[in-house]
């Protein structure tokens, strides 16, 4: 074997803390393979050639293959046995598979590492055992990772600002902090968005070159149109090119390229590409919606996990990298020949989808009479909401030249009609108009082969035209938003008898009860029963009364979200906290039935949220597939459910409020072996006055094992949460908050005081621990003495006078926040664990207050440091003397605390800044009856301990470091 020694790379804390996890699995003896992936050039053979030169000398030999697109076993073979100085001489591939293996399964420790894999396959065919040797893959598909079954997943992703400009920096020289320059590359850098490739070929390309060509370069990288810029096009653009050429279909070729449509760094709504897709016929086969927003879901997963794409905000939106995008835009322009047309308009005729930003429209120079034959998507954009060019007007965009065009997409635009020249676009299957200042979309009539009409946030709209009814292709409508909509003319609706999704939210609240004949009638919710190809409803309703109609719904109807109120800003918190296909949110008053239409959906529904004193006559004991369950403002309910009708073990969230008369949630014990609230994840409990109990106890028979969030706030009854033997099973438990319950004692009930194995609690996973104006709180439970938090972040304890639980073993290398008030009894905060130096690695703030018994922070340790500390508050302690023993004699150092807290401070605030431009505040109230009358006879004394502050403060102030 020959040591290889690669190139000495910069290490960043990003990419440090995947190394060590790699190299603690590959010690591991239940890990044989292990796979790190990530978006072509973010620096994965990097990480590996790094772990490859730490590791060498633990392993006997090392073989590093690179496998490449085109994944030859036999070729793989040839390495290996190069590397191994093994002949093969054997002419087939399960031969000299068997050659290699019985050389692989000697004694020594072998790592292999496959690198840039492409295609799945088993090291078992090409003769690499999996209990002879560890293996270690490189691929930019994640889910080729996943088909070769590694034991654990390595995900890399880019750098952070400060790691990308110290890398940049790294390649392109110190001539960066010039001062002229600087600013340039920076910008160059924000280009790069924390590609490494990107960031190390532009730096290398750029060092030591004049400011113009540093301004060309930053050109050239907007533009995505590096042409002269052969470095970036070799080294970055040609290695995510090939990701794009690697894709299987024309299909996911085609969606990617549509991503690159929306505006840099956008979070593009997964709904907007599925319909888009549809009205451009992307989809072979496929005819109607739901179908295609299927396939768009799977394809752009796949696309997710090539690293192509990225989520966005949340799961509904995906994002574009832009770089990804350059190249994207690059790939749809130059290698396809002008298919795609983004950025600028100008006079490409051959394009066949252009997008293009008001912004860049310059002098009102829109491409007016030219005949663009193949364009079939137009996307016209505000992004920027940029005022229009001063004489433009969106009537001279002539679109008679474009018959071919299928898809219109119009955003952020303040005209007041659409153009005439619409009526030319025979062909028009999605028209998309979102927060634009539209009043007459009347001409959308006209557009015979319509299938998709999307109409957001055009505040101006007061009437939907009439001959919208004539569009018979119509197979999507949506109105959202659209404040001043007031008028649907009587029987549109149901003249759309190909409608399959049909969405009116947000907006006209004018819809009329069954059998109306005004002169000027508007929709009624009869309508729906005409449209029998129905598969999504989404509706609102401003009158609850309608709900007592009776409607027969098609058969087909498969996603909804209906909402029935008279305020519409009472559900604006009907927010799931995962979206579900299957909603319905009402507001019942007493007096209002609920049709059978809406119990027939609600059997079905995945969220519902229930107001009112009415809506304990909705029977929840016929929901079977709930998950997310919102229940408040009912004055009726007692019980929520009784436990032999329970019927939703799917349940995810679940939230109650202001329910006066509520006493318990389920009435009678749930049966042995249930699997209720095993799903459960989210609970919520506030102004509950009458609630003893979350689960009556001893026999709960709960187990939330999946539970990670628990809110609980007025409950002046409340006993306790949990018993001993439930809190066992929370060991996904995040977040822990009570508040403002007057008669909880303690957190958990447990029914074995006596038992010694209750003698310690731990939450193995809770990071934020709140506890806020519990008067009669003495401890998380009796009979336990040490309560463990292995991953706290987040301590906040306020007025809890009789609380008496100490905190053991605290997280210190992790808790970054950590506040504690009003606690009557309490010595100190902390208990010596056995370490005597104590370092809160990420403690940024510290707040202690109102503690009159408090003697020290962390009793039996002789330094503590705090080297991210940002601000401190001490207030009303009249018995700290110090954080450690006051006659501690530890070596003082920067972040040590026993340069201020050895001292006694009395009656000051002291503001003092740190190395990091943090500012802390002190300020302790010495509360003793004597000193009051004594204030005078020691005056002088005060104002000699005032010299002293002052000269501490100085002292401090003057430092360059981080004392306290």
């Amino acid at each position: 074997m020959v040591s290889i020694s690669h190139a000495p790379t910069l290490e960043f804390q990003s990419r440090k803390s995947m190394e060590e996890d790699i190299i603690k699995s590959l010690k591991d003896g239940n890990v044989r393979m292990i796979a790190i992936c990530g978006a072509g050039g973010v620096g994965k053979t990097t990480m590996v050639r790094r772990i490859e030169d730490r590791v060498r000398k633990e392993f006997d030999e090392v073989v590093t293959v690179v496998v490449s697109q085109q994944t030859d076993k036999t070729k793989i073979q040839n390495q290996i046995a190069e590397i191994l100085r093994l002949g093969l001489s054997e002419k087939t591939l399960d031969g000299r598979a068997h050659k290699l293996r019985t050389r692989l399964m000697d004694s020594k420790k072998k790592l292999i590492i496959f690198d840039d894999v492409w295609k799945s396959f088993e090291p078992e065919d090409i003769g690499v055992p999996y209990g002879g040797c560890k293996i270690i893959l490189t691929s930019r598909l994640k889910d080729v990772c996943e088909e070769m079954e590694a034991d654990k997943v390595i995900e890399v992703q880019v750098l952070d600002k400060k790691e990308a400009w110290t890398l940049f920096r790294e390649k392109s020289g110190d001539s960066v902090d010039d001062l002229y320059l600087r600013p340039i590359a920076e910008e160059v850098v924000a280009e790069c968005k924390g590609l490494p490739i990107a960031l190390a070929t532009v730096g290398k390309a750029l060092k030591n070159r004049s400011i113009k060509t540093w301004k060309d370069a930053l050109l050239q990288l907007r533009g995505a149109n590096p042409t002269n810029f052969p470095q970036v096009l070799e080294n970055v653009y040609m290695p995510l090119k090939l990701s794009y050429d690697f894709l299987e279909t024309e299909s996911e070729k085609s969606l990617f390229l549509l991503c690159c449509l929306f505006p840099e760094d956008d979070d593009i709504r997964i709904e907007d590409l599925a319909l888009l897709s549809f009205g451009l016929g992307t989809f072979e086969g496929i005819n109607n919606i739901e179908d295609g927003r299927n396939r768009t879901y799977h394809l752009l997963e796949r696309l997710r996990s090539r690293f192509l794409l990225m989520t966005g905000r949340n799961e509904e939106e995906v994002k574009m990298h832009d770089v990804v995008r350059d190249v994207a835009i690059f790939i749809g322009s130059k290698e396809k020949k002008g298919f795609l047309n983004v950025c600028s308009m100008d006079s490409s005729r051959n394009c066949n989808w252009m997008s293009v930003e008001i912004s860049n429209i310059a002098n009102a120079n829109f491409p007016v009479g030219l005949d663009f034959s193949n364009l079939r998507l137009l996307m016209i954009l505000n992004s920027t909401y940029s005022e229009f060019p001063e004489g433009f007007d969106v009537h001279v965009i002539c679109l008679k030249g474009m018959e071919e065009l299928t898809v219109l997409y119009f955003s952020n635009q303040n005209f007041q009609s659409l153009p005439s020249s619409l009526e030319f676009l025979k062909k028009l299957r999605k028209l998309h108009l979102e927060n634009c200042e539209v009043k007459d979309i009347s001409i959308v009539g006209v557009l015979a082969s319509l299938e998709i009409l999307r109409v957001w946030r055009c505040d101006e709209i007061e009437e939907l035209p009439a001959n919208v009814g004539e569009l018979k292709f119509l197979k999507l409508l949506e109105l959202r938003d659209c404040e001043k909509l007031k008028r649907i003319v009587a029987g549109v609706i149901s003249s759309l008898v190909g409608l399959e999704e049909l969405k009116i939210v947000g907006c006209f609240n004018k819809w009329e009860a069954k059998g109306n004949v005004s002169e000027e009638r508007n929709a009624s919710l009869s309508e729906l029963e005409s449209l029998s190809n129905l598969t999504c409803l989404e509706i609102d309703i401003f009158d609850p009364n309608l709900l007592a109609q009776e409607i027969l719904l098609s058969k087909q109807i498969r996603r909804y979200r209906i909402r029935a109120y008279e305020d519409r800003y009472l559900f604006d918190a009907f927010k799931a906290v995962k979206k579900h296909e299957r909603r319905i949110a009402l507001h019942l008053p007493r007096d209002v039935t609920v049709g059978n239409w809406i119990r027939g959906l609600g059997k079905n529904t995945q969220s519902l949220e229930l107001i009112g004193d009415g809506s304990n006559d909705f029977n929840l004991g016929e929901i079977e597939s709930l998950r997310e369950l919102v229940f408040k403002n009912c004055s009726t309910v007692e019980k929520l459910m009784n436990a032999s009708d329970w019927k939703f073990p799917m349940l995810e969230h679940l939230e109650l409020r202001e329910l006066g008369e509520l006493e318990e949630i389920i009435d009678g014990t749930i049966p042995e072996g249930s699997n209720s609230f095993q799903n459960l994840e989210y609970v919520v409990v506030e102004d509950l006055l009458k609630l003893g109990y979350l689960w009556k106890s001893p026999n709960q028979n709960v187990s939330l094992v999946n539970l990670k969030l628990i809110y609980i706030r007025h409950c002046p009854n409340l006993r306790y949460l949990f018993s001993m033997a439930t809190a066992r099973s929370l060991v996904q438990l995040l977040s822990l908050e009570i508040s403002f319950c007057d008669t909880i004692e303690q957190v958990l009930w447990n029914e074995m005081e006596s038992n010694t194995e209750a003698s310690i609690i731990e939450f193995p996973n809770l990071n934020t621990l709140r506890l806020f104006y519990l008067p009669n709180l003495l401890a998380f439970t009796q009979g336990v003495e040490t309560i463990k938090f292995p991953q706290l972040i987040e301590l906040e304890i306020e007025d809890c006078p009789k609380l008496r639980t100490q905190i053991d073993q605290c997280p210190t290398g992790m808790i970054e926040r950590l506040l504690v008030r009003n606690r009557d009894t309490i010595e100190e905060i902390f208990r010596d664990d056995g370490n005597r130096h104590i370092i809160f690695q990420e403690l940024y703030e510290l707040a202690l207050g109102d503690l009159p018994c408090l003697t020290t922070f962390y009793r039996g340790v002789e330094s503590i440091k705090f080297p991210k500390l940002k601000m401190l508050t001490i207030e009303n302690l009249p018995r700290l003397n110090s954080f450690v023993p006051i006659d501690s004699e530890a070596t003082h150092d920067q972040n040590s605390l026993h340069f201020f807290c050895n001292k006694k401070i009395n009656g000051k605030d002291i503001e003092m800044k740190d190395l990091n431009g943090g500012i802390h505040h002190f300020k302790s109230t010495k509360q003793n009856a004597n000193e009051d009358e004594n204030k005078d006879e020691n005056n002088e004394d005060e104002k000699h301990e005032d010299k002293k502050q002052i000269e501490g403060e100085e002292n401090i102030e003057s430092s360059n470091n981080n004392r306290m």
